[in-house]
């Protein structure tokens, strides 16, 4: 696969199912680091396990859907590791307090960040692709607004994205 693009809401469907994917391929495989940047961010749904299909990856989750943070504990507890970017704003405070949880759990190396006022990117990279667009990982962003996503699978552009955020966020994560 090169490039995919999607449009929400009218794809809010296509959308959740790409980013269960996405999740579902950092738990058997996490990227070093997984980086998360998106201007606001809320602990979404991003796993429909109702059906307990994901119990072979994490048998303690419930049958229903798995939170954001849930899904970031289990990459974590793989050796995986996150960098998260995002805006300076009292909607993502919540998840911040999240992340301290996480890395009061995995370790300091395992969990890191930075919030600029002015962040307004939105996107996620691992290992084998980058996603970005206009989406915010919000559930307005996942399910009502108007959004659009472009997901690339190319090395070159995995890797050439990696060395941006790498060289202009990897010296503020703390």
């Amino acid at each position: 696969m090169g490039t995919r693009d999607l449009s929400g809401p009218g794809q809010a469907r296509a959308i959740r199912d790409l980013l269960q994917s996405l999740f579902v391929c950092e738990l058997v495989r996490p990227s070093q680091p997984l980086w998360l940047f998106f201007a606001w961010v809320t602990d979404v749904e991003v796993l429909e396990n109702s059906a307990r299909q994901f119990s072979s990856l994490c048998p303690d989750w419930p049958a229903a859907p798995v939170r954001l943070c849930t899904v970031l504990d289990g990459l974590l507890s793989r050796g995986g590791t996150i960098a998260v970017v995002l805006r300076q704003d009292p909607h993502n405070q919540a998840f911040v307090a999240r992340l301290q949880a996480l890395r009061q759990r995995h370790g300091a190396a395992s969990v890191r960040w930075c919030q600029r006022p002015e962040f307004h990117e939105k996107g996620m990279l691992g290992d084998g692709f980058v996603l970005t667009g206009s989406m915010n990982l919000t559930v307005s962003g996942l399910t009502v607004n108007d959004e659009h996503i472009t997901l690339r699978c190319d090395p070159a552009a995995v890797a050439q994205r990696r060395i941006e955020l790498a060289s202009k966020w990897g010296h503020q994560l703390q």
